[in-house]
């Protein structure tokens, strides 16, 4: 007789595998009750066929604090519930067969390093020593990861399932469910064949079923399921309980010791999508998929010369099995846009049972407190764009995302699949003048103009290009694309309700642009935007292209039933930003209207014609040079460009990259990279943009904040030596000490070497001008490099060039 189900319970979890498992355990261990629905057993969906390699070092700090915790959990949770796990913590080790891959895995090492994690460089001599069957013929080095190992994902699903029941969860098997219950907008329960269960919160934890799933109420999640493959051998001499997993990223595989067998798996460059007619079928459990043992052939044959025992080993089993990815390389975790109380804990791209136990007490202790206890916002689900969910479109990226796990990861990497999706009225011009394209939520954006750009850890020759950019804004004129994401908020309550959300006063006259911030209760940042005030009535509200979907929800959310609408407006308009010394020069000769500083002062917006395009002029900059925004209604956009670039002394396009540089040499924050909903303004040195006088949403945290004084503060960083180039993520020293990490990093043209923002730790009582004033020295693919740092902008600290 099947167990009954309950009337009620605070979350319902939908999904079996280690991450609805974990979600359960970590619900249950804070006395939560909650019920866990999977539609055949636990694991049969992926988590049972994984390799089970754990890992603590990942591509973002969240993920690699996240698996850290795992790893942990992991060694203590048969002692705890008396279930094997199969953990074991051999460390892994990886080769290097170029001198770029040494560089990326030595830029790994610092990473891991900035995470507080363990990670060197080894000698070749000593990869033979950990790995005796190893051949390191052609390679150029190695390195060593002690914290990391494996486990058994089946065994330690069914810990973590254990644990949630020792602690009252219920879990069912067998049982599917058929509906989520919503009610005027939100997840109010789960219907399965035994009747309703009514729920607080619905946890959408489903892997490769989640974006079918989640179709069947409307609720998007971008994701597919692609062919993963591995093999695995007879018995081998030598192979051994204590082997560490290996790792040939140039070969495309790695190798895990799986009772007296090697286990090989691959991450082949050219990934390919599984593509069942009608979708995943329903009745799949434990399946496997058709091996193409041909697809396999090139990693095999490179593998039997790396491990020379291969040549004489049998194959036991040629294996395939479904992996879900997501387009962007990052799980999704939190809440959804479309539907309130429903979260989604899916697309782990192949590292869910290292990710999963993190993950499932992330998302719990988000569930239950209301906010998030861990910034999370790489891996944010409200980063979804509704609109990005083609099932053509997240097969091809999820084939991509595959592909690219053991490529070389290079800094300014472009993915190339399912392009050209969203693309603004001007791409044909930029693209007809040389623009070299990147992507930002399915945007075409230029990054610079001139030659096809290569990869590289250097100085490459695109550089040059990027360079006359950048000094072209600093010292004369550019046109760059700008557009980006805008909301309208409307209602004759408006006002009031943007006062409550933003921390500048709001209560401004039509004609003013503010530049401001809307936060949460803990008085993290939740939306970083440029506010123009268009009637008594109705504002504007700008955000950067990739935070467009993050500020839709924080606004939709916050102002839902307050009478006051909010409208996306982001396919309306376009912006052409005209920056640099010969902007009011250059647009003087174009329209009627007087653009002097007493006419037209910095932070205002007028209405003006260039040509014959209606404009809204925005006088503001995110390069910190005299420029205006155009903002121009989209059927007029290409006659406003043809317009521009047709007068005299036109203006050089430039693109993102140089737009990039730009702002971090004045040390203009980006939401997502510098700030977020888990940094306060006083950390982030932008308590400038906020009145105290008006009453906003985080105010009281952020007063708090102050009068206990900030433990950490964003800092503009400048190399000395003008060689080294930083990405981002490069740990931060001072005094021998890891202190914090580059936030974001590229190189100041103008003031002479690479450049970054980053936050470092403030010893208590240490004033903010002697904090700025320590020695640092940034790490650099293992070299400490002198670093000067500021609490001002390394470049016009004074703000006299964009104010002039």
């Amino acid at each position: 007789m099947a167990k009954p189900h309950p009337n009620h319970v605070q979350v319902a979890v939908i999904g079996g595998g280690i991450v609805g498992c974990a979600i359960a355990y970590h619900l249950a261990k804070a006395g939560c009750s909650a019920a866990l629905f999977e539609r055949k057993k636990l694991t049969s969906g992926t988590t049972w066929h994984a390799a089970g390699l754990v890992s603590e070092t990942q591509g973002v700090p969240v993920m690699s604090a996240l698996a850290k915790y795992g790893l942990d959990l992991m060694e203590s949770l048969e002692d705890e519930t008396g279930q094997s796990t199969g953990f074991k913590r051999n460390g892994s080790m990886t080769l290097a067969l170029t001198q770029a891959r040494m560089e990326e895995l030595r830029r790994k090492v610092d990473y891991a390093h900035g995470c507080g994690l363990r990670a060197e460089e080894i000698s070749l001599a000593e990869a033979q020593d950990r790995w005796p069957l190893l051949s390191t013929q052609n390679a150029k080095g190695a390195f060593w990861f002690p914290g990391d190992g494996y486990t058994n994902p089946i065994d330690t699903t069914i810990a973590l399932a254990k644990g949630a029941r020792m602690h009252g969860v219920q879990v069912f098997e067998d049982t599917q469910v058929t509906r989520v219950v919503i009610e005027n907008g939100r997840a109010t329960g789960v219907e399965t064949e035994q009747g309703l269960v009514r729920a607080e919160h619905v946890v959408n934890a489903t892997g490769m079923w989640a974006r079918e799933f989640g179709l069947t109420h409307g609720v998007q999640i971008p994701l597919h399921y692609t062919n993963h493959y591995y093999v695995v051998t007879d018995p081998i001499e030598g192979v051994t309980g204590d082997l560490p997993v290996l790792r040939v990223l140039d070969e495309y595989a790695y190798y895990k010791e799986d009772a007296g067998k090697l286990l090989i798996g691959c991450s082949e460059p050219n990934a390919t999508p599984w593509l069942p007619k009608g979708g995943l079928p329903e009745a799949f459990e434990f399946d496997e998929l058709p091996c193409d043992e041909e697809h396999l052939h090139p990693i095999l044959e490179a593998a039997m010369e790396r491990v020379p025992a291969l040549a004489s080993s049998g194959i036991r089993k040629f294996f395939n099995g479904p992996e879900c990815f997501t387009p962007d390389a990052k799980p999704y975790l939190g809440p959804v846009p479309e539907v309130s109380g429903y979260w989604v804990a899916a697309g782990f791209n192949s590292t869910g049972i290292q990710n999963g136990p993190g993950a499932g007490k992330a998302l719990a202790e988000w569930i239950l407190n209301g906010h998030m206890t861990t910034d999370l916002t790489d891996v944010d689900s409200r980063r979804i764009v509704p609109g990005l969910n083609a099932r053509s479109y997240t097969a091809t990226k999820a084939a991509e995302t595959l592909g690219h796990a053991y490529a070389m990861h290079w800094p300014y990497l472009r993915k190339t699949k399912a392009r050209r999706l969203r693309r603004t009225p001007y791409y044909a011009h930029l693209r007809g003048a040389g623009a070299q394209f990147g992507s930002a939520n399915g945007w075409e954006r230029p990054l610079y103009y001139g030659r096809e750009m290569t990869d590289g850890f250097g100085n490459e020759p695109w550089f040059d290009d990027w360079k006359t950019e950048h000094l072209t804004l600093r010292g004369d004129l550019g046109l760059i694309d700008l557009t980006f994401g805008r909301f309208i908020v409307d209602g004759q309550d408006a006002q009031t309700q943007m006062q409550r959300l933003c921390g500048a006063n709001m209560a401004v006259a039509p004609g003013v642009l503010l530049y401001t911030h809307m936060f949460n209760r803990q008085g993290g940042i939740e939306a970083d935007v440029t506010v123009a005030r268009l009637t008594d009535t109705r504002y504007m509200i700008m955000a950067s292209a990739s935070a467009e979907p993050q500020t839709e929800y924080w606004l939709k959310t916050q102002l839902l039933g307050s009478g006051t609408s909010v409208v996306n407006a982001t396919s309306a308009e376009t912006t052409l930003a005209v920056m640099g010394p010969r902007a009011r020069e250059f647009l003087t000769d174009l329209t009627d209207t007087d653009l002097s500083n007493d006419v037209f002062p910095f932070g205002t917006w007028q209405a003006l014609h260039i040509g014959h395009a209606p404009i809204r002029a925005q006088r503001i900059t995110y390069v910190g040079e005299l420029g205006w925004e155009l903002h121009v209604p989209s059927e007029y956009a290409q006659h406003a460009f043809e317009t521009i670039m047709a007068a005299p002394n036109a203006p050089r396009l430039c693109g993102g990259m140089a737009v990039d540089s730009c702002r971090i040499e004045k040390g203009f924050r980006h939401w997502g990279h510098d700030i977020g909903p888990f940094d306060s303004p006083v950390e982030s040195g932008l308590t400038f943009a906020c009145d105290f006088s008006t009453e906003f949403i985080g105010k009281s945290a952020i007063e708090a904040r102050k009068a206990t004084g900030a433990s950490s503060r964003l800092l503009s960083f400048r190399l000395d030596d003008p060689e080294p180039l930083v990405f981002g993520k490069e740990p931060i020293l001072c005094d021998g000490q890891i202190v914090g990490r580059l936030t974001s990093a590229s190189y100041g043209w103008s003031v002479g070497g690479a450049v970054g923002l980053g936050y470092v730790t403030r010893p208590e009582g240490m004033a903010m001008t002697a904090l700025a004033a320590r020695y640092y020295r940034v790490i650099v693919a293992g070299q400490a490099v002198q670093a000067q740092a500021s609490l001002r902008p390394l470049y016009d600290p004074g703000n006299e060039r964009m104010r002039g």
